[in-house]
């Protein structure tokens, strides 16, 4: 069997429209820090029920301390960013929920769109949904949502060639914030404007709207001729476009690949079982190539996996052979982890004991347990050392 993925390399990470692990771990933490605000105590409050959510910011600020600070500030000492926007659009449109929180911002070389996660209770009516609607931003940016009955529009007496669908839930959380996007990201994608890469970003919730907006950076902007980069890193995905959409998509990215202008992965995490949803069955698939983290704590670039995400054993053992290095690293980090699980046995906290007693596909899907394996790859392949908590 030839196997489809391969272990992350550093030498195939310099061709054109690769994956790279700087831009997979940057747009990784640029997303998990969507989850706080400038308001008092924002990531304190959701620490409480979600504290994987402060554990991440830890990781990518190096302290506590540091982790609650407000998002401007994080964004300016962190990232070197200015914040131009802070998204905050709650309520509902047409009938549909809306709950994004994001930001958006900028400096010389980047642009960032991200999106926060699963919070609320607007936010699980987004995510439980499972209707279709018809991607037509004309009419439906301008009514500021889908349509009361979108999810029966364009399946019968159809004249004509038929419109993508993509998640309805999904699709009405980016209709409201497209305008932002157009006041903010538009001016800044301008040929005169000096080159940059734009990370649309997020996580969850955050992963599906991401993917909404990266269709609607790709079909409004001619990046061949811009001298601008487009790179999407979503984690935990749900799907979010049905076939009709995803071939559009995928025929963009053949399209910009060779031209190393767009970049699209998921990036999911062992069992997470947000990238599980909506089922396949009912039509839904995602777009872009997977970056597969192992419980091992491998990171794998287009895996052959089944679509519970569990990758092929034949094609591990192929992966082995294709990829020696996968066996030393393997030896060395099974010695690794047995003195680690010693120390660890003594020295466990109160965190982790608590996230021992969570169920995998539940846990895998929480943003320190994908920061945790793209930090050390990021590491070994740099030779840089990120700050410790």
């Amino acid at each position: 069997v030839q196997p489809r993925g391969r272990e992350y390399d550093a030498s195939c990470a310099k061709k054109p429209g690769a994956i790279r692990i700087d831009d997979v771990l940057l747009g990784t933490k640029l997303a998990c820090v969507a989850i706080t605000d400038d308001h008092e105590d924002t990531l304190a409050k959701v620490g409480k029920m979600n504290p994987w959510h402060i554990e991440a910011l830890k990781m990518i600020t190096g302290s506590e301390e540091e982790a609650h600070k407000p998002l401007t500030h994080i964004l300016d000492k962190h990232f070197n960013l200015k914040c131009d926007k802070i998204l905050d659009l709650s309520g509902w449109s047409g009938g549909r929920p809306i709950d994004t929180q994001g930001y958006i911002a900028h400096n010389d070389e980047m642009i960032v769109v991200s999106f926060r996660c699963t919070t609320s209770a607007l936010d699980w009516m987004t995510n439980l949904a499972t209707t279709s609607s018809e991607w037509e931003l004309d009419e439906d940016v301008a009514q500021g949502h889908s349509g009361f009955l979108s999810c029966f529009e364009g399946r019968c007496f159809v004249k004509g060639p038929k419109k993508p669908r993509v998640h309805t839930g999904f699709y009405n959380n980016i209709l409201k914030t497209i305008p932002h996007l157009q006041e903010h990201v538009d001016p800044l994608l301008a040929p005169d404007q000096p080159a940059r890469k734009l990370y649309v970003v997020g996580h969850s919730l955050g992963a599906g709207i991401s993917t909404m907006a990266t269709c609607y950076f790709l079909q409004h902007h001619d990046w061949a001729k811009l001298p601008h980069k487009f790179i999407n890193v979503s984690a935990g995905t749900p799907r979010s476009c049905k076939q009709s959409m995803a071939d559009i998509m995928e025929a963009k990215l053949a399209e910009l690949r060779p031209l190393d202008k767009a970049v699209v992965c998921r990036v999911v995490m062992n069992e997470d079982v947000v990238a599980k949803v909506p089922p396949l069955a009912i039509g839904y698939t995602h777009i872009g190539k997977l970056v597969f983290l192992t419980e091992d704590g491998y990171v794998l670039v287009g895996p052959k996996r089944s679509e519970s995400h569990i990758v092929d054993e034949q094609e591990m053992q192929e992966l082995c052979k294709t990829n020696p290095q996968l066996v030393a690293l393997a030896t060395e980090k099974e010695k690794e982890e047995n003195e680690e699980d010693l120390h660890k046995s003594k020295l466990q906290t109160e965190y982790e004991k608590m996230m021992a007693k969570i169920p995998r596909p539940l846990r895998d899907h929480c943003p320190d347990f994908y920061l945790a394996p793209l930090i050390k790859l990021y590491e070994r392949d740099s030779g840089a050392t990120l700050p410790a908590q």
